[in-house]
């Protein structure tokens, strides 16, 4: 994050405290994203992948299989904490 609330693997900062990362299942990730109005991207030209409004020129909105087959290609799990959600490597 560019914000400066990321503080590394698995952890963000939020008004002083630091909230740990927790996996979660694609079924609750998809239950955040509805709360949260965000839907499934891909930054165009790439495989990579990230929650997204839509709008933005540099990311395309999927579907949520293809977002699915991709976070299981590269070995990619969910993880939630302080209200965010962030694509991380399975470890």
């Amino acid at each position: 994050m560019s914000d400066g609330n990321y503080t590394g693997v698995g952890k963000i900062r939020q008004k002083g405290c630091t909230t740990p990362m927790k996996p979660i299942s694609l079924d609750r990730c998809k239950q955040i994203a509805a709360e949260k109005n965000l839907k499934p991207g891909k930054v165009k030209g790439t495989t990579e992948v990230e929650f997204t409004r839509g709008g933005s020129a540099r990311v395309d909105v999927i579907d949520w299989p293809e977002f699915e087959q991709i976070v299981a290609q590269k070995d990619l799990e969910i993880h939630e904490g302080g209200g965010f959600m962030k694509l991380m490597k399975k470890q």
